[in-house]
């Protein structure tokens, strides 16, 4: 009795959906070429591969750094307190320059288009909070050294600085810990 079926040509049950999809791109387990098939016109999909072999697909959580990078949602022009780097007990207010998935690049108020005490932070282990926290945790709120004696009076600056502006929201700061690179530009 031929049934038309022999055990060559029937796909094997333990191969991946994408092993099944190349066998077949040709009939003998390689991609044809001629025909300019390759694996990114072929696609694999990753919801029919977990239904078909009854995998779990890994927690959001297991991949913290690419969650944080792709939803950190800072944005350049937003203000934040964060750790003075040579005297870690004070803060200052800085505005996000530019975002790298989870780190920042970050430039302290008061220094201006000035781009070369700019630092990088990340948001993970960084010691960054929304404005007002230092009022509200009784933490000191002073100007970093090299630009003390910029403006004669740092609260007048600080509040026409920060009117208007956009602030970083304590939703987007929650669970984040200033380890701080500090930038030398020539």
């Amino acid at each position: 009795m031929e049934s038309g079926l022999s055990v060559s040509n029937m796909p094997d049950p333990l191969s991946s959906p994408l092993e099944r999809q190349q066998s077949s791109a040709n009939g003998n387990g390689g991609l044809d070429s001629e025909e300019g098939s390759s694996l990114e016109e072929i696609g694999f999909n990753w919801g029919e591969y977990l239904e078909e072999t009854g995998a779990s697909a890994a927690p959001h959580t297991s991949f913290k750094h690419v969650e944080i990078s792709l939803q950190s949602n800072f944005q350049p022009g937003m203000k934040l307190e964060v750790a003075n780097k040579n005297n870690p007990d004070t803060y200052w207010v800085a505005t996000v320059i530019t975002t790298c998935g989870q780190l920042l690049l970050l430039r302290y108020c008061g220094y201006g288009e000035d781009r070369r005490a700019d630092f990088w932070c990340d948001v993970v282990i960084a010691d960054l909070h929304p404005v007002g926290w230092c009022t509200q945790n009784n933490k000191a709120l002073m100007p970093p050294d090299a630009i003390k004696e910029k403006y004669t009076d740092w609260t007048e600056f600080l509040i026409r600085d920060l009117t208007g502006s956009r602030t970083a929201p304590a939703s987007l700061l929650e669970g984040v810990c200033i380890v701080a690179i500090q930038l030398f530009c020539v």
